[in-house]
């Protein structure tokens, strides 16, 4: 369908006549009534009925400048968007993350690209990571951004590793572990464990009850009332930890340890200038939360 005709159908709706419509379109008159001619002659429709109180359009007409408003509209959106593409400003971004570096990220990341980019269309979500591979392979999402992640015998996708952070085992103020100086593996069977995957899956037993849910402020408000062991980043709790609300418990052979932040993504894709920005901002801020390296020393 010529654009350039559905231009002129919606300058003629506009105007109420074919004269001003051809001034408003730079063409003389009779142009402009053979490409709305041309058009109806087509199509088997009549777009305008014509009198001495003006040009008004038919049903058929109205149907046509309903379509046509919406199809100029889409058209322009992406001449917007290719003009911004070369210079990195691509304005929509969707992408995957695990539960863990959702809470711990994306409020921030969000605020981070709409300040750069306040135009920008971002679409986070937060899923299992077979339901995030299963957007990724079929073009919902562009990225997952996840940790721990080994997905490279899925087929058509490619892992590459951009960071690390800090996992520990974490209890409230007062629970049982709290003063005790030997703590093992075993020793954490005999309390409930939150997690936000299966327990089996995260590296407990939970002999004795989980709590599973993907929402970390849940599991944070679940571990502040109880019993329940926790592995978690500490800096998700930084402020409860400082304040004394949580506590770390070194557990032998088990933490504090890093696990590894990586990007999934389709084999050999082109990567858009959005996920360029946003790969940078989640780099930027897992370098934050890196520990502080100690003053280097040089030979004698």
């Amino acid at each position: 369908m010529d654009l350039v005709r559905l231009r002129h159908i919606l300058a003629v709706a506009r105007n109420h006549s074919f004269s001003r419509a051809a001034e408003e379109e730079g063409i003389t008159q009779p142009a402009l009534s053979r490409s709305i001619a041309a058009f109806e002659a087509r199509h088997g429709v009549r777009l305008f009925d014509r009198s001495r109180g003006g040009v008004h359009p038919t049903p058929a007409g109205l149907l046509v400048i309903d379509q046509a408003i919406r199809v100029l509209g889409a058209v322009g959106d992406l001449e917007r968007s290719l003009k911004h593409y070369p210079r990195g400003q691509a304005e929509r971004i969707a992408f995957g993350l695990g539960p863990l570096l959702s809470s711990l990220f994306l409020p921030r990341l969000a605020s981070t690209l709409l300040s750069q980019s306040p135009s920008i269309q971002m679409v986070a979500i937060t899923d299992t990571p077979a339901q995030l591979v299963a957007d990724l392979l079929a073009d919902r999402i562009e990225l997952i951004i996840g940790n721990n992640w080994n997905m490279g015998r899925v087929p058509g996708t490619e892992v590459e590793r951009i960071g690390q952070i800090e996992i520990a085992t974490i209890v409230r103020a007062g629970h049982p572990l709290a003063e005790s100086e030997h703590v093992t593996a075993a020793d954490l069977d005999d309390y409930p464990v939150a997690s936000a995957v299966e327990p089996t899956s995260g590296g407990f037993q939970a002999l004795s009850g989980s709590f599973v849910n993907d929402n970390y402020h849940v599991l944070r408000e679940t571990v502040l009332r109880t019993d329940c062991v926790w592995m978690c980043s500490p800096a998700f709790v930084a402020d409860d930890l400082r304040e004394g609300r949580l506590i770390t418990v070194p557990v032998s052979h088990a933490t504090p340890r890093q696990t590894d932040i990586c990007l999934v993504a389709k084999r050999s894709r082109t990567r858009s200038p959005a996920a360029s920005v946003l790969i940078d901002a989640v780099c930027c801020m897992l370098e934050d939360l890196a520990p502080p390296r100690g003053p280097e020393t040089r030979p004698d």
